[in-house]
């Protein structure tokens, strides 16, 4: 990035006060070209994993920080196919045949494509991947159930604890998945450590609460109160105590990720005409500490989700997607927290770049 260019952007920022510890944010359209939609929503180091329009369906695929490093991985057979997410070298998601989705995982390409799917299964889905391990749903016909696998159709382990009638395992660290169980009609957030006996439940008084991932101790979700509102939360291991994410002015909130002490998600708020929009936000740990991703998006976007949230060598990821409303489709991003560099320069630092070496629609660099 030349130096004018430089001094220009700063001039254009300096109206605003910024903290003594301002942190430098990059913001990624990894929107691969000539496609009608796309969504991240999984970070792991510097791969991405979502799903993007290709002709009449959806994709399964992955980035390294780029547009342009769009990687199909679509297998051959079936006729759709989504990335949920990304851990220890693996991509899991989902495929449909027909009208059926099936539980999936990959290694990174189109032909490493495994099924996870029981043979008996009538739906299931594959959520998150940690050390040979993935988690997710399966319905075999009684409705969901919290389901573990460790990379075959074979593996499959059934994690609803006896007490409840339902489930689904959402995230896992470390052989530590979390999850929910529907234990007496209500929706109970908890976790299990690989067998269903192991189950604690974290369960927030109110009308139902899910837990959607895990890292350090700490595990997020949300719950619902008993006025039929949301709220992002944070546990530590035990239902108590819990903390509560809601950022001041917002209503309806979910923490989906957690890592090194930070979480992300999405709160909600009144859009321009009145009516309620999603905001991608992140937090370290209160309702105090959150910070509106969303801010540093274009005024062409008019909601966001931050879907997942990677840290390590200093540099913090959060991929996600926003609704282009200009263009009218969704377009998935990557919002960068780092060293203060150029855009242009990150990609040769082993972070993420724009790849045209120039500011402009594609490159957000924000203070806050």
């Amino acid at each position: 990035m030349a130096r004018l260019t430089l001094i220009a952007l700063l001039s254009t920022l300096a109206a605003a006060p910024l903290p003594p510890a301002a942190a430098q944010w990059t913001v990624v359209n990894l929107h691969p070209a000539g496609t009608s939609g796309s969504r991240a929503f999984g970070a792991h180091g510097n791969q991405q994993v979502g799903a993007t329009i290709v002709g009449p369906a959806w994709h399964a695929g992955m980035w390294s920080g780029t547009a342009a490093s769009w990687a199909d991985q679509h297998p051959a057979g079936p006729d759709w196919s989504e990335g949920w997410g990304a851990g220890s070298g693996q991509q899991v998601g989902r495929v449909r045949f027909g009208t059926v989705w099936h539980a999936s995982v990959w290694n990174g390409t189109a032909a490493s494509w495994v099924d996870l799917a029981p043979v008996n299964a009538t739906e299931s889905n594959a959520h998150a991947a940690n050390d040979g391990q993935q988690v997710g749903w399966t319905n075999l016909g009684s409705g969901l159930r919290a389901s573990l696998w460790s990379g075959t159709q074979a593996s499959y382990i059934d994690l609803t604890p006896a007490s409840a009638t339902q489930g689904a395992a959402l995230g896992v660290r470390n052989g530590v998945q979390v999850g929910w169980a529907s234990i007496g009609g209500v929706s109970h957030a908890g976790m299990w450590s690989g067998t269903s006996g192991s189950w604690v439940d974290l369960h927030v008084p109110g009308l139902g609460s899910i837990a959607r991932d895990i890292d350090g101790g700490q595990q997020v979700g949300d719950m619902a109160d008993y006025q039929y509102i949301g709220h992002a939360v944070l546990w530590t291991g035990a239902a108590a105590p819990w903390v509560d994410l809601s950022p001041a002015g917002t209503w309806d909130s979910i923490a989906y990720a957690v890592h090194a002490g930070q979480q992300a998600g999405r709160a909600t708020t009144t859009g321009p005409s009145g009516g309620p929009v999603y905001h991608a936000y992140i937090w370290s740990g209160t309702a105090a500490s959150a910070v509106n991703l969303h801010a540093l998006l274009s005024s062409d976007f008019i909601s966001s989700e931050a879907r997942d949230i990677w840290s390590e060598g200093g540099v913090t990821y959060v991929a996600g997607y926003g609704r282009n409303f200009t263009l009218n489709r969704q377009e998935s991003l990557l919002w960068v927290s780092g060293p203060a560099v150029c855009p242009a320069d990150i990609g040769r630092q082993g972070g993420v770049s724009g790849a045209d070496g120039t500011l402009d629609n594609n490159d957000f660099i924000v203070f806050i």
